[in-house]
């Protein structure tokens, strides 16, 4: 059985499919091809591939 050489998963933002190399690691950031999103690798199960959305913390400059 020939193992596939990338894994898929949906952009939770624009729901495009997003191909995710079978070597990537928990934690690696991917990138969405139809929007552009940036998501971090959360879990790998099998073939299933949990991404989140990566979320930018602004400064506070005590304001």
């Amino acid at each position: 059985m020939i193992k596939p050489t990338n894994l898929k998963s949906k952009c939770p933002d624009c729901d495009a499919d997003i191909e995710i190399p079978t070597d990537t690691e928990i934690g690696e950031i991917v990138s969405c091809s139809g929007c552009g999103l940036e998501l971090e690798v959360k879990d790998i199960k099998d073939d299933n591939v949990n991404l989140q959305e990566i979320t930018i913390e602004g400064e506070d400059w005590g304001e």
